[in-house]
């Protein structure tokens, strides 16, 4: 289908997405600003592939001829001559990437598809310089890309039915699992839930209702996720979050960023890559901080996903996607051990709309209730305990 696709940027996601191109068959010419960094980006690959080796993943010669379909160039004009499927990972500045946008429209062949790599910023409006918004999709891949399975497909307003389906078809032959965005809305899917989640971790803590390590010894030790929220949040990166929450925020008021979030922020405590975030790290790879589980039980976790749960009911009532694909996005795209509205009927509809209410009443409008939750609980829909939630049991 793609006989050669380009990566334009060679950072943590760019050269990422190439290695998981190549590995699958696809010539990838893999393109930044400086021969530097496209050097450091193929040293890392091979890191990467020399370690699937190590684990009987990878033969030798795979291995070799992986490399050896990643060309790098500093040309943006050499990256995408006769490349169909171009794959933009640049940082997440609009601008910056309305600019490459805008280039690539001008010097590739009308068909070529155009995809953002973009976690929260609107497709809509960097397709808005190109001439074919038709062709123009956000292919959200998740960090690592070569490890997480998820793939998140973003529509912009104009973006095609052809093109959705050009990109599922790429995406398969990649072995990942995708779902899809159907409305290009602030967060999408994955990081319009992350967002209110972290971002309620980190008012309970501001507010002084629990400690940090509370909420990530509750979060880990009880609802069972991989890392407390503290800790996914220095993984990946404290600016990162900042600055999605902020494009949220700034756009439909969605999320509401936390004062502790922008002043880690403003400090250069982005986490782990800066030594520095919510915890203090030596600078060993696999240094993971300590949680206590003897804490798990101090706050409850209703009051800690309540807002995420809202934000869950608002992408189902606007049809932005279906429970089931929005589901299986926190469980691929988080590694939550389940989904996240089988998590709220288990909880009870009821619980978390109370939880809500009182949030609201002491705290504002952000957390009203989504109308879609009010009207489960009306209906006597309130989950397990009533056999009818978002799902039903028999």
């Amino acid at each position: 289908m793609f006989e050669k696709i380009a990566v334009v940027g060679a950072g943590t996601m760019g050269h990422g997405i190439a290695e998981v191109a190549a590995l699958n068959g696809y010539v990838v010419f893999l393109c930044d600003i400086s021969e530097e960094i496209l050097r450091e980006a193929i040293k890392k690959i091979e890191w990467s592939l020399r370690k699937m080796v190590e684990k009987g993943k990878l033969g030798n010669e795979e291995l070799t001829l992986t490399l050896n379909r990643i060309r790098t160039t500093t040309s943006l004009e050499e990256a995408a001559k006769d490349s169909k499927l171009i794959i933009e990972a640049v940082p997440e500045n609009l601008e910056l990437k309305k600019g490459i946008f805008s280039r690539l429209d001008g010097m590739t062949h009308p068909e070529t598809i155009l995809g953002t790599n973009t976690s929260s910023l609107p497709i809509s409006e960097i397709a808005s310089v190109t001439s074919r918004p038709d062709k123009v999709i956000g292919i959200h891949f998740f960090n690592p890309p070569v490890i997480m399975p998820l793939v998140e497909i973003v529509c912009g307003d104009k973006t095609s039915k052809q093109t959705v389906d050009s990109v599922l078809t790429f995406i398969k032959t990649l072995g990942k699992q995708f779902i899809i965005c159907r409305k290009d809305v602030p967060g999408f899917v994955v990081n319009r839930i992350l967002e209110a989640l972290i971002q309620e971790a980190a008012w309970i803590v501001h507010r002084g209702e629990a400690s940090m390590l509370e909420v990530d010894s509750a979060v880990k030790y009880r609802a069972k996720l991989p890392m407390g929220l503290f800790e996914l949040s220095d993984y990946v990166g404290i600016d990162v979050l900042y600055s999605a929450g902020k494009a949220i925020q700034d756009r439909d008021g969605g999320v509401i960023v936390s004062p502790l979030f922008e002043e880690y922020y403003k400090n250069g405590w982005y986490g782990k890559k800066s030594g520095k975030g919510f915890y203090t790290y030596t600078g060993d790879l696999w240094e993971k901080p300590k949680i206590p589980p003897e804490l798990a039980d101090k706050v409850n976790l209703e009051e800690i996903f309540a807002p995420a749960v809202n934000a869950a009911a608002w992408l189902l009532r606007n049809n932005v996607v279906d429970k089931e694909e929005l589901d299986k996005a926190v469980i691929l795209g988080l590694n939550f051990p389940e989904g996240i509205l089988q998590m709220a009927d288990k909880w009870g509809i009821d619980t978390l709309v109370q939880v809500l209410k009182i949030k609201r009443s002491k705290y504002g409008e952000y957390y009203k209730p989504d109308q879609l939750l009010e009207e489960m609980v009306a209906n006597n829909r309130l989950g397990v305990k009533t056999r009818r939630g978002f799902y039903e049991y028999v």
